[in-house]
C-alpha cells in the first residue's frame, strides 16, 4: 500500500521560496521517518512527497509539479494531510483528488 504525505510547500510561514522549500522538504523526511515507526502507517510499504515525484535535482513549473503530485496522489492508496494543509492551493487540489477518487484521507490535526 502507498501512502502520499501532502504539506504545504508555497503557504508555508518562511520568507523566502528556498527557506519555504527546505522547511518543507525536511518536514516531509520527519514526517516519512515518524510515520514509518508508528503501528498504525506500517500498513504502508511506500510513503510518498512532492520531493519524490518532483526530484529537487530538476526544477519544474508550479502547474508541471502539482501535475506530477496529483498522479501522485490517484497512484497511492491514502493520503496525509499535514498540519496547515487547509492555507496550502497545492494540498487543497491532492485533498480534493483523493476525495474524488476514494481515497483514504489521514488529516495530521485529527490524529
Amino acid at each position: 500500500m502507498r501512502l502520499y504525505i501532502a504539506t504545504p510547500i508555497n503557504a508555508r510561514r518562511e520568507k523566502t521560496v528556498k527557506e519555504r522549500f527546505c522547511a518543507a522538504k525536511y518536514r516531509c523526511g520527519i514526517l516519512r521517518d515518524l510515520l514509518s515507526e508508528e503501528k498504525e502507517f506500517q500498513r504502508f510499504t511506500e510513503i510518498v512527497t512532492p520531493f519524490d515525484v518532483n526530484p529537487t535535482e530538476q526544477q519544474y513549473s508550479e502547474d508541471i509539479a502539482l501535475g506530477r503530485c496529483v498522479t501522485a496522489v490517484l497512484r497511492s492508496d491514502a493520503i496525509y494531510l499535514d498540519h496547515g494543509w487547509q492555507s496550502s492551493k497545492g494540498c487543497n487540489l491532492e485533498y480534493r483528488t483523493a476525495k474524488i477518487y476514494g481515497k483514504e484521507i489521514i488529516e495530521y490535526d485529527k490524529m
